[in-house]
């Protein structure tokens, strides 16, 4: 190894975007320190103030007042940015108020089809008007069912929503099919609700009570950083790090290549695991691999098959259908990207086959304003060309800031 890089990864996106807004259903003070400050946050944030919250900053921390239940501002337009989350979250909250909003966005949430989101909320009851399942979106007073609606679904976003509905009081079961992030279950038993299972349909109940909060690393934005060290040559020790084991299937999937990764001073916070990650791993020494299914690694899959570009033999993953609806389709810029790198065999609306090991120099990426194509593109800009233009590199802000300093303190790269 030529170095022996530490890491302290941002906060985590998903936990304080589900911090703020599960806070607010409380009715007395909670600070959360060492929060995410990204643009998704700002949007979460400022949503929440428009909604009657109050949130005051200290030096790495915020305290949110919030209004439990029912005490949200009514007759709203509320502007959710780029945050298919934060929009996921508030959803439910909204519809219990017995009033009017409107939600919009901007950039690539425009884009964005919330069908997996609106057509369950209609079948409850929910009146909402939408353009095609596309923002905006306009809520009006609404009745929802008391009945057993039983919800199957493989997003944790719309899984999060159904959980805070049924928080109401309603009687809301969601089967998590895919065994997805459970964040937002975590929190609500953290804050004191309950999580009830019947053969294996969940719903939550119970009072939410402020309890002060501390966010961790986000793994999905370190696997970038752990990316480029191992391409790089690099020992990485990632510390303090949010490890819940629905997160870290790039980690899973590294190990299963050969490389060498112990999770050390393991703890539990929150219902979650934290830990140092320690990695060492050779990239000529990796061995590719076959991914049947993305769901535990959703947000590294563009990462992951760049770097498996650079090993070599045939590696294939599949499930890709899963990242065609996010802030740009995923999949169709996976592909772009192994084709000017020269390493995409063959593809179909589901699954990718990479070649690797002999990768072509690229000089331009098109991120589609999409902050983990940008991110993929500082990998590039270490380990295939320093010259590499990529359009809107400072989309990043949604979810990391830094991302540019830190890609040139750690590896001396200027974006």
């Amino acid at each position: 190894m030529s170095k022996k890089i530490i890491y302290f990864p941002p906060p985590d996106k998903s936990v304080t975007l589900r911090a703020l807004v599960l806070s607010s259903l409380c009715k007395n003070k909670t600070t959360i320190e060492k929060p995410l400050l990204c643009d998704d946050t700002t949007s979460t944030i400022n949503t929440l103030k428009r909604m009657g919250c109050k949130l005051t900053f200290r030096k790495n921390s915020l305290t949110l007042e919030g209004v439990g239940f029912y005490g949200f501002k009514k007759n709203l337009s509320i502007n959710v940015g780029e945050s298919a989350l934060l929009l996921r979250l508030i959803l439910p909250i909204i519809v219990m108020q017995k009033s009017s909003y409107t939600i919009y966005g901007k950039k690539t949430i425009l884009r964005r089809n919330f069908i997996d989101t609106l057509k369950p909320f209609t079948k409850i009851g929910a009146k909402i008007k939408h353009n095609n399942y596309y923002l905006p979106f306009k809520v009006y007073p609404s009745n929802i069912y008391n009945h057993i609606f039983k919800l199957k679904t493989h997003s944790a976003q719309v899984k999060s929503s159904f959980l805070i509905l049924s928080l109401y009081g309603k009687n809301i079961w969601v089967l998590d099919t895919d065994k997805t992030r459970d964040h937002t279950e975590n929190l609500i038993k953290y804050l004191g609700g309950n999580i009830i299972n019947k053969n294996g349909f969940i719903k939550a109940e119970g009072v939410l009570s402020s309890k002060d909060i501390k966010i961790y690393g986000d793994i999905s934005s370190a696997s970038v950083i752990i990316a480029t060290a191992i391409a790089s040559n690099c020992e990485i020790l990632v510390k303090d790090c949010f490890v819940n084991p629905r997160r870290i299937g790039f980690l899973k999937m590294l190990q299963k290549m050969g490389a060498l990764i112990k999770f050390k001073n393991k703890r539990y916070y929150m219902f979650e695991e934290v830990a140092d990650i320690e990695i060492k791993a050779n990239l000529k020494n990796l061995k590719p691999i076959n991914i049947e299914n993305i769901t535990d690694m959703i947000d590294e899959v563009v990462i992951a098959c760049v770097l498996l570009s650079y090993i070599k033999g045939k590696s294939v993953i599949k499930n890709l259908s899963k990242i065609s609806n996010k802030e740009s389709n995923r999949k169709n810029k996976i592909i772009e990207l192994l084709k000017d790198l020269g390493s995409l065999s063959y593809c179909n609306d589901n699954t990718i086959e990479i070649c690797g090991g002999n990768v072509k120099k690229i000089n331009y990426i098109n991120s589609d304003s999409d902050h983990r194509i940008a991110m993929v593109g500082g990998f590039l800009k270490v380990i295939n060309n320093p010259s590499i233009k990529i359009s809107n590199f400072k989309c990043v802000s949604k979810t990391y800031p830094n991302f540019w300093n830190d890609i040139e303190m750690i590896f001396g790269v200027k974006i």
